[in-house]
Parts: C-alpha cells; sequence; structure tokens
C-alpha cells in the first residue's frame, strides 16, 4: 500500500469544491473516500471493504489491479510512455490487428481515441462523411457521452446538462418490453416502437438521416434488453431510408453480456461500432469508432494526430 495517509472524504469534499468544476458529481450522502481495488473489491479511508458489482462502471473487467495488466501497463511506460500517430510505433496496430479478428462482421479497422465519447463523435463524424448527411436518431433515456454533441445524442435529462443542445437529432422511444409504452406484452406486440422510429424519420427529419445511434443494452437507461427481433427490424427500416447503424458497445462491449459484442446476440452487425471502458482497464486510449470501410476521401484534409499512445 502507499504510504500516503488518506485526507479522508470531508477534506476530498472541500477540494472539489475549491477547485473543480461542480459538474463532476458524486452519489451517496457520506461518500467514502475509495484508497484501493484490488479484484472485486474497494477499499475505503477506514480499511472497510466493498464489493465493486459496478466494475468502475464498466471498466475493470479482468478486476481492479489485475497484475499481469499492471505489468503489461508498466512495461510499455517503461519502454514509450506516449507518441503520437504521426510517428510509426508498432503496439498500435499489433492491437488494430487482434481486434480485427473480434469485431463483428467484417468490420477489421479501428480509429483510437481519449474516451467513450470522443469514439462516438467520431463515429458521428465518420457517418456525415460517408453519407454526406448530418441527421441522427438515438434512443430516449440512451447515453452517449459528456461532450456538446455526446450530451446531445443523450436521452436522459440528469446526464443531458447543456440547455442548448445541438440540432439536428430526434430521439425515439427505446423497445421497453417490461413497461411498455403501447401496453404491449413481448411476444405479442404488433412492434410499435419499430414503427415508432420510421415515422419519426419520416416525419421529424428531412428523410435522409446519417445514422441512429443505440446502445444494445441500455445502460444508465436501466439495464433494457430489446428482444430478439428488434435490432434485426430496426437493420431494416434503417437501411430503407440509408441510414447507417451506429452500436455504442462502451458499456456492453468486450465481454459483459456473455459476447465479445453484444450485438451479436441479435446477430446484426452495426455499420460502425464504438468501444472503450472494459478493453483497456481505465486506459484512455482505446475507445474506437469503427467501419467496415473507409468513406469516402475529402480532397485537401489529412487525418489529425490522434491522442493515441504507442
Amino acid at each position: 500500500m502507499s504510504a500516503h495517509e488518506p485526507i479522508g472524504p470531508h477534506a476530498i469534499l472541500d477540494k472539489k469544491k475549491r477547485y473543480m468544476i461542480p459538474c463532476t458529481y458524486h452519489f451517496y450522502r457520506d461518500p467514502p473516500q475509495i484508497v484501493r481495488g484490488q479484484g472485486v473489491h474497494l477499499y475505503d479511508s477506514t480499511g472497510k471493504r466493498y464489493l465493486d458489482l459496478y466494475s468502475g462502471v464498466s471498466v475493470h473487467a479482468l478486476g481492479h489491479c489485475h497484475p499481469e495488466l499492471v505489468e503489461a501497463i508498466c512495461e510499455q511506460v517503461r519502454t514509450l510512455q506516449h507518441a503520437t500517430t504521426i510517428y510509426l510505433t508498432e503496439p498500435i496496430v499489433n492491437l488494430a490487428e487482434q481486434l480485427a479478428t473480434v469485431l463483428p462482421g467484417e468490420i477489421c479497422r479501428t480509429f483510437f481515441c481519449c474516451s467513450g465519447s470522443e469514439a462516438n463523435e467520431g463515429a458521428a463524424l465518420l457517418a456525415t462523411l460517408h453519407t454526406g448527411r448530418n441527421e441522427f436518431l438515438a434512443f430516449q433515456n440512451g447515453l452517449h457521452g459528456r461532450t456538446k454533441l455526446g450530451m446531445s445524442l443523450t436521452g436522459l435529462s440528469f446526464w443531458r446538462t447543456d440547455p442548448h443542445p445541438v440540432g439536428g437529432i430526434t430521439l425515439v422511444p427505446p423497445p421497453h418490453c417490461f413497461r411498455c409504452p403501447w401496453g404491449q406484452a413481448q411476444g405479442q406486440c404488433r412492434f410499435e416502437c419499430i414503427d415508432a422510429v420510421e415515422r419519426a424519420i419520416l416525419t421529424s427529419t428531412s428523410g435522409k438521416p446519417a445514422a441512429m445511434f443505440v446502445e444494445p443494452v441500455q445502460g444508465n437507461g436501466g439495464i433494457m434488453v430489446p428482444p430478439p427481433e428488434y435490432f434485426p427490424r430496426l437493420r431494416e427500416v434503417l437501411s430503407r431510408h440509408g441510414a447507417l447503424l451506429i452500436a455504442d458497445e462502451v458499456q456492453t462491449g468486450f465481454g459483459r453480456t456473455g459476447r465479445m459484442f453484444a450485438m451479436e446476440r441479435w446477430n446484426v452487425t452495426p455499420d460502425i461500432v464504438t468501444g472503450g471502458k472494459a478493453l483497456g482497464g481505465a486506459r484512455l486510449w482505446v475507445s474506437s469508432p469503427r467501419r467496415t470501410r473507409s468513406p469516402p476521401p475529402i480532397p485537401g484534409r489529412a487525418p489529425p494526430p490522434s491522442a493515441a499512445t504507442p
């Protein structure tokens, strides 16, 4: 353990008020100071042990401080800590090659960035460049990031604190079989939730949206699992209107549902997948919008250096 003496929760709260922007929330009326983690457990400044059912909010697929992961991180930092992608390094292409073996369908190319929010921003940009369109659909109660565009795609008021969201985004009802807004029962419904998506495309957009963002299983929105027929039907509607399907697998990807990617459970391959969290055990360089093929090149525009480490 570190020789540093914890300052305690009250001192941390005081420093947060003094030096941090107020939107950095903490939960609990009497929050503990977490000082270390091991496996599935966390420990606070008093030595009390907690079972981390959040897994670091879907980050720690291997548990806290897994020795093999810690050693791999330390070895890389000892060797080469950071170099932008304007230089050639081997680990980044090796990781992209390994990802190509597990990504859905024929998706085989990866762009590395710094967070799930940035991955979704990149996915939106990629969809715009590929389709030449700029409107998007997303689910009510979905969560897609804390950036300007990510908040606008988010359908939860608690996380959508921007009073001036980006235009051109239409939120549609998610499949909610437990409390269906149309009063239907799973297995006996007429998929009014799918009809609602097509109706939104026809009445709330230009009729030519670039893409729809979906969480295969809504996380912050209540762990909503769509029925088996939902995503195949949704894919048909989007394809009919020339829109891409973007799967936000930041929380569900890399084994969280028992499959490498949750969309595999519906036998649907999205056009773009965004990921992060569990892929790197909190290493922020691994979130990545992925596409089966590259968008058409834009004359005179070079890709910017990414923030990726080696």
